[in-house]
């Protein structure tokens, strides 16, 4: 049976657990206790009645999230899918519930990052979109920043945005990073995936998109063995670069060439982890073509064979590793 928790008390937890057994169908055969496999999709973007912008399909972005749902859908054995920030073209509440029925259609639990099109000082701020998300029967939290587990994995869900301000950069305000921090120190023994909008490590040098404090984050991360991957969208572009052992994936946008997304199997050993990543393009062509058409450099939005397709190995061997419940506060 496959199994999720959240973080926030051991009560939480076990109701977490008695409903996720409730819900999740059984898994023929063994489970694999050391792998989690998952789908990333990154800037849907989602608008209704708009026109595209250059490459930005915003009119086509109901059909290119319907094509990524339907694929998802058709996809054995994941645990569950990530949408790392930007599902709406502008922060808007009518956006945001179509967003949320689309995405209720697939079959595996999800989750989300915040992004700067998703929070807006003139749209939603963060308490209306967290309503709005626990429309959600698995989105069951109270902040924008939170973390889950499932087998030896931790996933940590990071917010930098700022809904005081429009603004295209991120920031990790004191508060958030202290909490960072702690589930670092806490899930020593766990190896940790980090999901947000925002790249740390950026895919290229955007002053008008970086995260603000990116080097107060890094040092952060700097400190800690147990943190694996860094997973990103923003840039709209597929890239792939390892940093002090920690493998930075930036993912392309769906709503923009090459309109894919990722699938991504973790699996751990006694001596290193791996990760696979699988690139997956929507199969609406006219579209994909029309963008690529658009765009001003292939290279950088699709990426490398390598940034679409590959396993990076990390030896980072951690003490037998508990089971991830027990060190979850």
């Amino acid at each position: 049976m496959k199994k999720f928790s959240k973080t926030p008390s051991a009560y939480t937890i076990f109701l977490v657990f008695i409903f996720f057994f409730s819900v999740l169908s059984p898994v023929a055969g063994k489970v694999d206790e050391k792998k989690v496999k998952f789908i990333q999709i990154s800037d849907v973007h989602l608008h209704e009645k708009a026109d595209n912008s250059g490459s930005r399909m915003y009119k086509h972005s109901q059909e290119l999230f319907t094509d990524a749902v339907k694929q998802v859908n058709n996809i054995d054995d994941i645990d569950f899918v990530v949408f790392t920030g930007d599902m709406i073209g502008r922060p808007d509440k009518t956006l945001l519930e179509k967003f949320v029925e689309k995405a209720g259609e697939i079959k595996y639990p999800w989750f989300c990052t915040t992004g700067n099109h998703d929070i807006g000082i003139q749209g939603l701020n963060k308490k209306v979109f967290l309503d709005i998300l626990r429309e959600n029967r698995h989105f069951n939290v109270d902040k924008p920043y939170y973390a889950l587990s499932k087998n030896n994995f931790v996933f940590l869900f990071m917010d930098g945005t700022n809904e005081k301000k429009n603004t295209a950069n991120g920031f990790f305000p004191k508060k958030e990073l202290s909490w960072l921090e702690e589930q670092l120190k806490l899930n020593r023994n766990s190896y940790i995936v980090i999901f947000q909008h925002y790249p740390v490590v950026e895919p290229f040098s955007s002053a008008s998109h970086c995260v603000l404090n990116a080097d107060e984050y890094l040092e952060i991360l700097d400190k800690y063995e147990n943190v694996i991957a860094v997973i990103t969208g923003h840039y709209h572009v597929t890239k792939v670069t390892v940093r002090n052992k920690v493998a930075h994936i930036s993912s392309p946008a769906l709503v923009q060439y090459p309109n894919a997304f990722r699938v991504i199997t973790l699996e751990n050993t006694d001596e290193y982890v791996s990760i696979s990543y699988d690139f997956k393009p929507t199969k609406q062509k006219n579209v994909r073509m029309k963008s690529l058409h658009l765009i001003n450099s292939i290279n950088l939005y699709a990426g490398k064979e390598k940034d679409q397709n590959g396993t990076i190995i990390l030896h980072k061997p951690l003490k037998k590793i508990p089971n991830t419940d027990s060190c979850l506060k």
